[in-house]
């Protein structure tokens, strides 16, 4: 199958050698071939996405709110409401930017930008905890985390993180705003 630089050249080659008037018609038909061709070719390698638009997950009312946006943390409070430094040891791993995808998947990063985790995230169907897959390159589970949601609305989303699993008195609220 001929691409169209090569009929191009071969039109010019043509032209030189002064046969053009003979042979128009079947430079015509190559042209009218390899075009069908190229458009078949893409029509084809775009049917995939096509389907996996309709694969997506169905979300729920709270997910809802959380895809289309990037967040970025804003700041951390304990459990007296008292600002907590993004450097503290116990929250300095929960600030950066994170997107949520209605496929069901997730990419964060620093604050910086640099790449932090990736993978698969779901609320519950009544909104009050979030679940966080973290996947590696090659889809492997590193981790998985449930944090119990405080504030889920369209400006602001807070979950709930306890230092010790045995004392629910101590906690931090890690806050995230809509990046403008």
């Amino acid at each position: 199958m001929m691409n169209l630089c090569s009929i191009l050249l071969l039109t010019f080659f043509i032209l030189i050698n002064g046969v053009f008037m003979k042979l128009k018609p079947i430079i015509a038909a190559l042209i009218v071939l390899s075009t069908t061709a190229t458009f078949t070719a893409q029509a084809n390698s775009t049917a995939p996405v096509a389907k996996s638009a309709v694969s997506a997950k169905k979300m729920n009312a709270y997910e809802d709110i959380m895809i289309d946006k990037v967040w970025v943390t804003t700041q951390a409070l304990d459990q007296d409401k008292k600002d907590v430094p993004a450097t503290d040891k116990q929250v300095a791993n929960f600030f950066g930017l994170a997107e949520y995808y209605p496929d069901g998947t997730f990419k964060m990063l620093t604050l910086e930008g640099a790449p932090k985790m990736q993978g698969d995230w779901s609320f519950s169907e009544d909104g009050k905890s979030r679940s966080l897959t973290a996947k590696d390159d090659k889809g492997e589970v590193l981790f998985t985390r449930v944090v119990e949601n405080v504030t889920v609305t369209p400006e602001e989303y807070t979950y709930r993180i306890y230092p010790s699993q045995d004392d629910k008195t101590k906690y931090f609220d890690i806050v995230h705003k809509v990046k403008k």
